[in-house]
C-alpha cells in the first residue's frame, strides 16, 4: 500500500490512456507509474491474548439462579458485557458453577 504524500490516504490503482497511475480520491495527487514497484514487509505473527480474561475471567463474578444448559445445576457465574451498540441491550455471559459450561444470551 501507498499513500498520498499530501492527504495521508491511501492511493488506488487506475488504469488512464494505457497506463497505470496511483490516484489519490481525496486530493489531485497523481503518480504515474513508470517502472513495476514491489515493496515487502514482515508482518510478525501476532500473540492472541485471551479476550474475556482466560482462567480467571469469573473470578470476580456474581452468582444467579440460572439452569446450566448442560448438566441442569441451578447456579452460575454471570457478568455484562456491551458487546454490540449502546443502543442495544448488554449481553450476559453465564458460567455453571458445577461444570463449568459457559454459555451467553444476548
Amino acid at each position: 500500500m501507498i499513500f498520498c504524500p499530501l492527504c495521508k490516504n491511501i492511493l488506488n490503482i487506475e488504469n488512464i490512456a494505457n497506463m497505470n497511475n496511483l490516484i489519490c480520491m481525496t486530493c489531485p495527487y497523481t503518480y504515474k507509474i513508470n517502472k513495476e514497484i514491489n515493496r515487502a514487509e514482515d508482518n510478525p505473527t501476532m500473540v492472541v491474548d485471551e479476550v474475556m480474561g482466560g482462567d480467571e475471567e469469573y473470578k470476580y463474578a456474581s452468582t444467579c439462579t440460572k439452569k446450566c444448559i448442560k448438566c441442569d445445576n441451578n447456579l452460575a457465574l454471570f457478568m455484562e458485557l456491551q458487546t454490540r451498540s449502546a443502543d442495544e441491550p448488554m449481553t450476559i455471559f453465564y458460567q455453571c458453577t458445577k461444570c463449568k459450561t459457559n454459555w451467553k444470551e444476548n
